[in-house]
């Protein structure tokens, strides 16, 4: 997860894939990612393929078998962040929605994201220094912990059993997939370029955090089973 000292190629799965693994990244863009999962450790999956936007990503992600909430973190080949996504198939909210989340590595000390909200998921960004502190605590500790204080979403736990593993394999990903990336690139290459709520659903955020700012929503309740009580204490 460290991705200023990547850990080796992923050469094993280039020669089981072969031509399905570059066309899979080469392929006309549809509009639509194409993700494949292609090793679990512990309670985590690595992944990789093309994004929504056609660019190469690489990430790993904890699904909760119970209710299908998952936390994922991926990085887009090119780019400069990690980007942590957490998703929960009842959420609805509202597009660009600004949301806290804290987490809670072992019993180290809590990071508090700003993230932005849309549809079932929220996203925010950790930059190069955090990742690297962030990728000791993720390597070290049993379980980690999400908050969101903006809303009646309870506490999700999340164990980080295989977490070294899998964090192993995200480096190697991206490395990988980088130097496929920069060599597809090169002069003469004959490679593209890269191109409501269900009722009583629980929620990460306030209704009136995602009012958009110069267009407040009126007074009122909302509508019946649009969103939870924003006057429900969050947990």
């Amino acid at each position: 997860m460290n991705h200023s000292r990547y850990l080796g190629p992923l050469r094993l799965i280039a020669l089981i894939l072969g031509p399905l693994w570059l066309g899979l990244l080469w392929a006309p863009a549809a509009g639509n990612a194409q993700i494949q999962t292609y090793y679990h450790a512990g309670a985590w999956d690595a992944f990789s393929g093309r994004n929504d936007k056609a660019g190469a990503v690489c990430g790993i992600g904890n699904t909760n078998p119970a209710d299908n909430r998952r936390l994922s973190i991926r990085f887009d080949i090119g780019g400069t962040d990690s980007i942590f996504s957490a998703s929960k198939p009842d959420w609805s909210i509202p597009d660009n929605t600004p949301i806290r989340v804290v987490m809670q590595v072992g019993l180290n000390t809590p990071w508090t994201r700003q993230a932005t909200g849309h549809g079932h998921s929220i996203d925010w960004p950790m930059d190069r220094a955090a990742i690297e502190s962030f990728d000791q605590q993720f390597r070290d500790a049993p379980s980690m912990t999400l908050t969101f204080p903006d809303g009646n979403e309870p506490p999700w736990t999340v164990s980080l059993a295989g977490s070294s593993a899998i964090s192993d394999a995200f480096d190697r990903c991206v490395r990988d997939l980088t130097r496929e990336v920069q060599a597809l690139q090169q002069p003469g290459s004959s490679a593209p370029p890269l191109p409501g709520a269900a009722p009583g659903a629980t929620q990460p955020f306030s209704p009136a955090a995602g009012a958009p700012p110069a267009e407040p929503a009126p007074p009122g309740p909302p509508p019946n089973g649009s969103q939870p009580n924003p006057a429900q204490p969050a947990h």
